[in-house]
């Protein structure tokens, strides 16, 4: 069933929610002045933890392997999804469309009242799954214009990998289908065997004969030994069997233990499949190889000109609420190259900023473990000024958000004299 949970979750981080009274969150970091608070983070977290399937014993050691990478591509997203904004991008309504009738056609969802009741199932309204597809639509639209075109292969490179890997995998071996019998030297050896030869080759079933006289293991399957490659054989029963045409007995063939008699049942040549058939594969993979490198060498290029503030020093090490099982939303499609987007700006009103990248590709990145939890992404990101300090907004349905003066936190001790060390959080 293709969903959208990989693509669409994480942009459920960047997306305010619906609130009923003014809430008061802290802000784990600033990107050129839009925040990610620590709800958002966490709603990361939870997207992660469900792409990568991890147990909820593991948990903590999941999320301290991977906090940096998550805050890193999050503030990353917000960057690619700024840029957006910046150039005058507008996602097209008739793509969201679409995407919506596909959630619609992979979930058989067929009514609006059945809509509602998986987007209540998902804590989303239609208007929160519109704007977070549209996230997801902008931030392909950047990587086709700005990260493709760095990524392109020419059709002498495309050629050359064919060659490179068409032996291995572009080529398929010879393969037989045999029945066997095998008969012991001390059951019979060499006598029985010939004699089996005869009645095989005067019509009686090969099957029967070799549940009634065959040692072999394949006995109790009628002696069928099912598709065989070149190459997987002894080469002295591949020289036979190969040789042989199909439905034709073999004489007694000597082995260790005694004698095999063998029946071809089926022969497949070997092939190689031309170039111009897989072309478009060889370019794809080629491309894809490349994305990631280019990829990183692109947002680093926004982060030098971003102003990046990370308020925290450190991030939950265990998430808010259970790990959800299955969900409404899944990837569309994969960020990879070769997507048909448009490459320039349309008219309109740029989308707000937002994210949207898949969760799974960070939970499975492979990051280093960061020490304690720690959310600092790499150096081209800046800590606020005097230390980590917690700062606090208001998330009300307002034109942007109001900064408050943060209360102490619930059951925390007076601060102690500077001379004083500081305690360490609790569950470091």
């Amino acid at each position: 069933m293709r969903r959208l949970f990989a693509l669409l979750v994480p942009s459920l981080a960047l997306l305010p929610g619906v609130l009923h009274a003014e809430t008061i969150e802290r802000v784990v970091a600033k990107v050129n002045g839009q925040i990610i608070t620590l709800s958002e983070f966490q709603n990361r977290q939870v997207a992660a933890a469900q792409a990568a399937r991890i147990d909820p014993s593991t948990v903590s050691q999941f999320l301290r392997q991977n906090n940096a990478k998550l805050l890193q591509d999050a503030i990353d997203e917000i960057l690619i999804l700024q840029k957006a904004e910046d150039s005058g991008i507008k996602a097209p309504s008739a793509w969201i469309d679409e995407a919506i009738d596909g959630i619609k056609k992979d979930n058989k969802i067929t009514t609006d009242d059945q809509m509602q009741e998986a987007l209540a199932r998902e804590g989303l309204t239609l208007a929160e799954l519109r704007s977070n597809i549209e996230r997801g639509v902008l931030r392909r639209i950047v990587m086709q214009r700005d990260v493709q075109p760095r990524i392109e292969a020419s059709d002498s490179e495309v050629k050359a990998e064919y060659e490179k890997v068409k032996a291995t995998e572009f080529t398929k071996a010879p393969t037989v289908s045999l029945q066997e019998i095998l008969i012991p030297e001390d059951k019979g050896g060499l006598e029985l065997a010939r004699e089996v030869v005869a009645k095989a080759r005067a019509g009686e079933d090969f099957e029967a004969l070799a549940r009634t006289y065959s040692t072999a293991p394949s006995r109790s399957h009628g002696g069928d030994l099912g598709q065989l490659n070149q190459g997987e054989l002894a080469p002295a029963l591949e020289k036979a069997a190969f040789a042989m045409p199909v439905g034709e007995v073999s004489e007694p063939l000597k082995v260790e233990s005694g004698y095999r008699v063998i029946r071809v049942t089926a022969k497949t040549s070997g092939s190689t499949a031309p170039y111009d058939a897989v072309k478009d594969k060889v370019r794809d993979r080629l491309m894809m190889s490349r994305f990631d490198k280019a990829y990183d060498e692109y947002v680093a290029e926004l982060r030098k000109n971003a102003v990046i503030t990370l308020l925290v020093r450190e991030v939950p090490l265990q998430l808010t609420g259970p790990i959800p099982e299955s969900s409404l939303l899944e990837a569309l499609e994969p960020l990879v190259p070769g997507l048909d987007a448009p490459a320039g700006p349309s008219s309109g009103a740029p989308a707000a900023a937002g994210s949207n990248a898949p969760a799974a590709a960070a939970a499975a990145s492979g990051s280093a473990a960061a020490p304690a939890g720690a959310a600092a992404p790499p150096s081209s990101t800046t800590s606020a000024p005097g230390g980590s300090t917690d700062d606090e907004v208001t998330t009300t349905g307002q034109t942007g958000p109001q900064k408050v003066a943060p209360p102490p936190p619930p059951q925390q001790p007076p601060a102690q004299p500077p001379a004083q060390p500081k305690k360490p959080p609790s569950g470091r």
